[in-house]
């Protein structure tokens, strides 16, 4: 059985890692991530993200089918490799404590 929608097998790989429910564990997820870990997701997902978003785009956001809603959540973790890659060039901002102080209690529905 396939993680994600037909076409995009090749970033399953990247499913056990980067798919989690919530934006506070994305954002804890990169923030525990080697750089370079990021940097492998981020340039694999970046050049399938508007396929992927397209994909997505089919569907309502709370009645996606499983493999969508999986490639919906990693579209979101590359939000957060794409600010450690391209912004802060490393796992979290530098000289910020890890870990963090502040929780993302609620974000938006269904995938806050």
């Amino acid at each position: 059985m396939s993680l994600l929608p037909p076409g995009f097998e090749d970033l399953e790989v990247f499913v056990e890692h980067w798919d989690v429910p919530t934006t506070n564990e994305r954002w804890n997820r990169r923030a525990g991530t080697p750089i370079e870990d990021i940097r492998s997701f981020y340039e694999a997902m970046l050049g399938r993200a508007d396929e992927a978003l397209r994909h997505c785009e089919q569907y309502p956001l709370d009645g996606m089918p499983a493999d969508a809603a999986r490639l919906s959540r990693l579209l979101m973790a590359l939000a957060h490799a794409a600010t450690a890659v391209e912004m802060h060039r490393a796992s979290r901002v530098p000289h910020s404590p890890f870990p963090h102080m502040l929780s993302v209690e609620r974000g938006f529905a269904p995938y806050g």
